[in-house]
C-alpha cells in the first residue's frame, strides 16, 4: 500500500472504493427523492433488479450485502492510511 512515501492501492482497493462510492450516490439518490419528489423511487439497485415485477429481492439485498461489506473494507483503508502517515520517516545516508 505504500511505496516511497505515496499510498497505492491494490486493484481491489479500487474496486471496494468505486462500490463503497456508487453504494454513496445510490443512498443520497434515495434521500434526494424522498425530499424532492412524492414517492419516486430513486434507488439505483431496486431499479436494476425489482424492475417488471421480477421477485430478485435476493440478488438485490446481495448487491447491498456488497456494498456493506466493502464500506467496512474502507473503515479499514481509512485506519491503514492513517496509520501509514504517523509511521516516522526513515532517513537514507548517501555517501
Amino acid at each position: 500500500m505504500q511505496n516511497e512515501g505515496q499510498v497505492r492501492l491494490h486493484w481491489i482497493e479500487w474496486i471496494v472504493l468505486a462500490v463503497v462510492i456508487v453504494g454513496a450516490i445510490n443512498w443520497g439518490l434515495v434521500g434526494a427523492a424522498h425530499f424532492l419528489t412524492d414517492g419516486a423511487n430513486w434507488n439505483v439497485v431496486n431499479l436494476l433488479f425489482g424492475a417488471d415485477g421480477l421477485d430478485v429481492v435476493a440478488l438485490e439485498n446481495l448487491v447491498y450485502l456488497i456494498v456493506g461489506l466493502g464500506g467496512l473494507y474502507g473503515v479499514y483503508m481509512a485506519y491503514r492510511f492513517y496509520t501509514t502517515g504517523r509511521q516516522a520517516p526513515t532517513r537514507t545516508e548517501t555517501v
